[in-house]
């Protein structure tokens, strides 16, 4: 008895036999061009996102006292998701942060102003200046966001 091996043709091994493609280092740049084309539309529905944040969630906005906590997530996230072009100013950090206290706001029933006032202040500062600060300035504003977001008056 003879055994009769069946080996079926790799497409994917012929593709990387064959001449032809582009270069690896050449889809990369086509592909950091492609984004690139996205970086306009991205800062302006930034700079919307966080306008509305303002309007809706500062100090001096009317209703703001019966704005719903989902709401601000919502806008505070909608940051995060636009964010990818100010990575080095800390915005989409800030902005998590700013999640992370609506949702311990709406978990407890009670606006914590304060805390609000401080991540809507940062979150300006960052925009303009973020990516200016020396790592070590932005890292320690996040930090403190993220113990202002996480604070329990309990806990003391």
């Amino acid at each position: 008895m003879t055994v009769r091996k069946f080996r079926p043709p790799n497409r994917l091994a012929s593709l990387i036999k064959d001449k032809g493609g582009i270069l690896a280092k050449d889809a990369v740049a086509a592909a950091e061009a492609g984004v690139e084309t996205l970086r306009e539309s991205s800062m302006a529905a930034l700079d919307e996102a966080l306008g509305e944040i303002e309007r809706r969630f500062g100090k001096s906005a009317p209703d703001r006292a019966t704005a719903s906590f989902e709401a601000l997530y919502l806008l505070a996230s909608r940051v995060i998701d636009v964010s990818m072009f100010v990575s080095d100013a800390g915005v989409d950090k800030a902005a998590m942060s700013l999640c992370g206290l609506a949702d311990s706001c709406g978990t407890a029933g009670v606006w914590r102003w304060d805390a609000v006032d401080v991540h809507l202040n940062a979150l300006k500062l960052l925009r303009a200046h973020g990516a200016e600060l020396l790592p070590e300035q932005r890292d320690a504003m996040l930090e403190g966001l993220y113990q202002v977001s996480h604070y329990k008056p309990e806990e003391g």
